[in-house]
């Protein structure tokens, strides 16, 4: 990929599909480690492939930010299993996907954390939201009209993930009820009909760009 270049006091998300051609699969998967394909190998044929061009992906990004070639990035992982860059402080980056939609997020200078969710009914919503939503976010929920209530679920929780993935945490992890910190700062966005996602980073000087990659 082209050299690519990161502004400070920005944060760039790149949209891309996860379902791609037999010949873009084999390519993405030649720059994976064989612990990354060992790890795609443990998971049901469709979680593998898409497991295999999102992390293609996001190796082919960060070559392009780093000049580093995309097979020679080295990951550490934090307490959650977020990925950062070996040797990489000077960028910040998260991913993550639904359905056959991935995100990916960059940033010079600060943590970021993003998410994204395919609209679609939500099962057992309120049960849900009273597990992990805070009291204020679960009252303006019930007072959603219910064709509504989706919806704005989805938003809260996509705006709940990506906080907490900039913190490095995930819902899933410690406290059910935990709550990230004031300064983070979020957006969102719509990257494709019929999904939802938002972005989140430290302090509140930063601009979101989003990019459309191409397949």
């Amino acid at each position: 990929m082209a050299s690519l270049e990161l502004m400070t006091e920005e944060v760039q998300v790149w949209v891309a599909s996860l379902d791609v051609t037999d010949e873009r699969y084999a390519t993405l998967a030649r720059v994976l480690p064989s612990e990354e394909k060992e790890r795609a190998a443990s998971l049901t044929p469709i979680a593998a492939r898409r497991f295999v061009v999102a992390r293609g992906i996001l190796r082919t990004l960060l070559s392009g930010f780093t000049g580093t070639a995309a097979a020679k990035l080295r990951f550490r992982y934090g307490n959650s299993g977020k990925p950062f860059l070996v040797d990489g402080d000077h960028i910040n980056f998260n991913i993550t996907h639904s359905a056959d939609l991935g995100l990916f997020a960059f940033a010079p200078d600060r943590p970021v954390g993003v998410d994204v969710e395919n609209e679609r009914p939500v099962r057992r919503l309120l049960d849900v939201a009273q597990r992990f939503m805070s009291d204020d976010e679960l009252r303006a929920l019930v007072n959603t009209a219910p064709d509504e209530r989706d919806a704005a679920f989805l938003r809260s929780w996509v705006v709940r993930e990506a906080r907490l993935k900039a913190e490095g945490k995930g819902v899933w992890s410690g406290s059910e009820h935990t709550n990230p910190r004031p300064n983070l700062t979020h957006k969102l966005f719509t990257p494709r009909t019929g999904y939802i996602a938002a972005v989140a980073a430290e302090d509140s000087d930063w601009r979101l760009y989003t990019c459309a990659m191409k397949d």
